[in-house]
């Protein structure tokens, strides 16, 4: 419990110094995130897997959100992580082409991670709620996550996510004899400043 009470503690300390409150009864907060952030989606084919790497300089380096405390939750407005799909490298330029073309980039240049909110459980760990747009569509998820906190605070996660969720179809290879396969794999370790 005194875990527990002593993570509640430092995410109450961290966001408390806050800018200002709005008249909705949230504070205002500016974030920034880190470039030595890591994303990565990892999938797999019939024949081999892939890894995306996310390029962190994409990432707009800072941001204002705004959050209100609930109980061991927090919840969040505003705060939302876009992705340029440019940013990600899978390793080779076909790859990087089915990849943009599986995504829609042309019509839908970005990913975007909305965080609506984090809960706060036992031993650094914790539970965001967010919601996920790719190619147009909008998927909530809730992620377990681990929460460290020395000297910079950093949330480490995975979310398995199925392509066809988002209307996305699989794209095939030498006439389908290479099939990628639906579930998706999004790992993530953020890196943030408050």
């Amino acid at each position: 419990m005194n875990r527990f009470l002593s993570t509640y503690f430092f995410t109450f300390v961290l966001l408390a110094p806050f800018q200002g409150w709005a008249q909705d009864g949230y504070a205002t907060k500016t974030v920034n995130v880190l470039p030595t952030t890591r994303l990565f989606i990892n999938g797999e084919a019939n024949v081999k897997k892939f890894s995306c790497v996310f390029n962190a300089h994409y990432l707009n380096k800072e941001s204002e959100v705004k959050y209100v405390e609930e109980n061991n939750s927090i919840r969040f407005k505003n705060a939302i992580l876009s992705l340029a799909n440019e940013g990600f490298d899978c390793g080779h330029s076909a790859i990087n082409k089915d990849f943009h073309k599986l995504l829609q980039t042309k019509e839908h240049p970005r990913i975007l991670i909305e965080l609506q909110k984090i809960t706060l459980l036992e031993d650094k760990k914790g539970r965001v709620e967010v919601l996920v747009t790719i190619a147009g569509r909008r998927k909530k998820y809730t992620i377990p996550i681990d929460i460290v906190s020395s000297p910079i605070d950093r949330f480490v996660g995975q979310l398995h996510l199925n392509i066809r969720d988002f209307d996305l179809e699989p794209p095939t290879k030498m006439f389908g004899l290479i099939v990628i396969k639906d579930e998706v794999e999004i790992t993530f370790d953020l890196l943030a400043r408050f």
